[in-house]
């Protein structure tokens, strides 16, 4: 069972209202719930047993929705059957949505009660579209819960079928009205550098970001760990209703204190450690988060995904990472980032490839997120930027930088105009995971039970 609760900030919950302290603990009993269907997901899969992608693909000519997101493939009498999810999982679905229901007649915010029934209407009848356009529609609620079916990574046949999520969180309105201004300067920025579609697109028919002390979380963001995710997962959706980014400081610093900090402490040299004190790198780290979020959608191109096939998911993590700190520069310039922010910045950078790859040795991390990691990575110890011995002593901050720019160019490249021949001797040049094997014996201690 995938379900994870955190402490939030005290001052936060104190400022909120009866009411919402109620809605609050009944979301708690949501997000709980959702995460033993996504247990149920996990144990199940999403087709029949020893299923072969050639005959999905052959049946799926005359029965397309064997192939939509929402459905789970069964097979009776020899014939492959698609059944709707709101079918499909009615057990679990049809309880969580009274549950919502009794929070929604709690509610007396009339946007957030009109998302709460929607919500709740979606897991009965599968229209889970009117759901996230009421979510894209609440107003001046201190509460934010989200529930539904979003990510595909657990689909290894087709990357298509997706799992259910829930978490819900207080907003942090101060720091969430600082993102969205710094959202705004990136936009900018992308939009100066690259002129077909990406996300200055979005932010036309709108674009949000909010900072949230998440109380508790389910399904796959709590199961890998996730500091943050951009809702929705396909561009065309987006485009018509917009998008909206979630930074989750609840689980990034568990994340910074369990597993981020102590990976510092260990591989880099004490007198260069020196410098960092832990509250500039846990600043640092949301940063990191909120610009590689950014990234992903600041060069969003609506045939990179049909085009790259499987090779898009590493393209895209790879530049999430690389255009936003790319892009950065623009806040600087602005002083909105301090340079020895963006240093520690780059300092955490380094860290979260190197967790994540400790993370993927525990098959926690995905393999898509290493083969982007280790193409920065990789580029960083060619060219001299990084200097492994025991450890990494002093990282050259110019030339990380000036790395991450070409990287930029390059990644953009693929996803707006590279083939997937080209995409694809890209990454068997530069996706080598062994890089990391350097900092197994100084890493040997770190201990990953999150």
């Amino acid at each position: 069972m995938i379900y994870r609760t955190f402490s939030t900030n005290k001052n936060s919950y104190n400022s909120l209202s009866k009411e919402d302290k109620l809605i609050l603990k009944i979301l708690e009993k949501v997000v709980k719930d959702v995460s033993c269907l996504y247990s149920f997901q996990l144990e199940e899969g999403f087709y029949p047993k020893g299923i072969t992608k050639e005959r999905l693909e052959k049946a799926a000519q005359d029965n397309p929705a064997l192939l939509s997101p929402f459905t789970y493939v069964l097979e009776e009498n020899g014939k492959l059957k698609a059944v709707n999810y709101h079918e499909h999982y009615a057990k679990y679905l049809q309880p969580i949505a009274r549950t919502i229901e009794k929070a929604a007649e709690i509610s007396t915010n009339k946007s957030y009660q009109a998302y709460l029934k929607a919500q709740a209407k979606s897991l009965l009848d599968g229209n889970y579209g009117r759901a996230y356009r009421q979510w894209l529609a609440v107003r001046n609620s201190s509460l934010d819960f989200n529930l539904g079916p979003f990510e595909r990574y657990l689909d290894k046949i087709f990357s298509i079928k997706r799992t259910f999520q829930a978490y819900v969180g207080i907003v942090d309105v101060k720091n969430t009205k600082l993102a969205a201004r710094n959202k705004e300067v990136l936009y900018t920025s992308a939009k100066m550098s690259f002129t077909k579609i990406h996300s200055s697109e979005v932010l036309g028919r709108g674009s949000s970001v909010f900072i949230e002390s998440i109380s508790a979380m389910a399904g796959y963001p709590a199961d890998v760990f996730l500091s943050g995710q951009h809702f929705p997962t396909d561009l065309e959706t987006a485009l018509k209703y917009g998008s909206k980014t979630i930074i989750y400081t609840s689980q990034l610093k568990l994340k910074f204190d369990k597993l981020y900090y102590p990976i510092f402490k260990t591989i880099f040299e004490t007198r260069f450690a020196s410098k960092y004190s832990k509250e500039l790198l846990l600043e640092a780290a949301g940063w990191c988060v909120f610009l590689y979020e950014m990234g992903k959608q600041l060069h969003w191109f609506e045939e990179a995904k049909p085009k790259l096939q499987q090779l898009y998911d590493p393209i895209d993590e790879a530049n999430g990472f690389a255009s936003g700190i790319e892009h950065s520069k623009h806040l600087v310039v602005r002083g909105l980032l301090p340079q020895d922010t963006l240093e520690a910045i780059i300092i955490v950078h380094i860290i979260w490839m190197i967790a994540d790859w400790l993370l993927f040795k525990n098959n926690i991390v995905k393999q898509r997120d290493m083969m982007a990691n280790s193409i920065l990575f990789n580029s960083y110890l060619s060219h001299g930027a990084l200097k492994i011995s025991k450890g990494i002593s002093w990282p050259n901050f110019s030339r990380i930088f000036f790395e991450i720019e070409e990287m930029t160019y390059k990644l953009v490249y693929f996803l707006q105009k590279g083939s997937y021949k080209e995409a694809r001797e890209f990454i068997k040049q530069n996706a080598d995971l062994r890089s990391f094997e350097q900092l197994s014996k100084t890493l040997s201690k770190i201990n990953t039970k999150i």
